[in-house]
C-alpha cells in the first residue's frame, strides 16, 4: 500500500511516498514551495495545484494520506518598535503581529482534506507532538522546532532514507508513523490483506 506523508507549509511542503510493507530506503521524498506566489489566495491556489499533482494520477494514487495537523492556536509576536524619530511615537505599548503564513495552514489543511475526500482516499491528520513522540521516543514530542527538524534528518540518515531537506525528512517520519502507529492505516492494511 502506498502511503503519502506530508509536512505541509507555504514556505516548503515536504512529501514522502512510502510503499508499505517495504524498505524505508525506497521512500521517494520531494518538496515544493508556494512562497513566491503574490498573495494568500495565490499561495493557496498554487498549493492546491501542486498537491493535485501528487494525488491525481490514477496509475499511482496513494492508498493512504497522512499529514501534520495544523495548530489550532496561532502564535503572536511583539513587533519591533519603530525608532523614536523626532520624538514621535515609539514609546507606547508594543504592537503584536502573527506569522501570516501560519494563518494559511488551516486553509492548506482544508485543501488537503477536500482533495482526499473527493478522491475517496483514506486519510488522517496527526499532531506534531504525537508523531514525534512515537518516532523519536520519550520527550520527542516536546522538542523545540529546530531540534525536532534536526532529529528528523538524523532519523532519516539512520534509516538511509534519501530526504533532501528537513521538511522531506519530517514527511518521511510522518509516513513512517502512519505505517507503524496509525490505527486507521492498520485497519485499512488488514482489510486489504484479508
Amino acid at each position: 500500500m502506498l502511503i503519502l506523508g506530508l509536512d505541509q507549509s507555504i514556505t516548503r511542503t515536504g512529501f514522502a511516498l512510502y510503499e508499505y510493507p517495504g524498505d524505508e530506503r525506497d521512500m521517494r521524498c520531494g518538496s515544493f514551495s508556494c512562497k513566491d506566489a503574490d498573495g494568500p489566495e495565490e499561495k493557496c491556489e498554487l498549493f492546491a495545484r501542486q498537491f493535485k499533482r501528487l494525488v491525481g494520477p490514477k496509475e499511482r494514487r496513494p492508498d493512504f494520506i497522512v499529514w501534520e495537523r495544523a495548530r489550532r492556536r496561532i502564535s503572536a509576536y511583539p513587533k519591533k518598535p519603530n525608532p523614536n524619530l523626532l520624538g514621535l511615537g515609539g514609546d507606547g505599548p508594543a504592537l503584536w503581529t502573527v506569522n501570516a503564513d501560519q494563518l494559511l495552514l488551516p486553509e492548506i489543511q482544508g485543501i488537503i482534506r477536500g482533495e482526499v475526500i473527493s478522491y475517496r482516499i483514506p486519510h488522517e491528520s496527526v499532531p506534531p507532538a504525537t508523531w514525534r513522540a512515537a518516532i523519536y521516543g520519550k520527550g520527542g514530542g516536546k522538542l523545540p522546532r529546530a531540534d525536532a527538524k534536526a532529529q528528523a534528518r538524523a532519523y532519516c540518515k539512520a534509516l538511509r532514507i534519501a530526504a533532501g531537506n528537513e521538511d522531506e525528512a519530517e514527511a518521511a517520519c510522518i509516513a513512517r508513523w502512519a505505517a507503524t502507529c496509525s490505527q486507521k492505516f492498520r485497519l485499512l492494511f488488514a482489510e486489504a490483506a484479508a
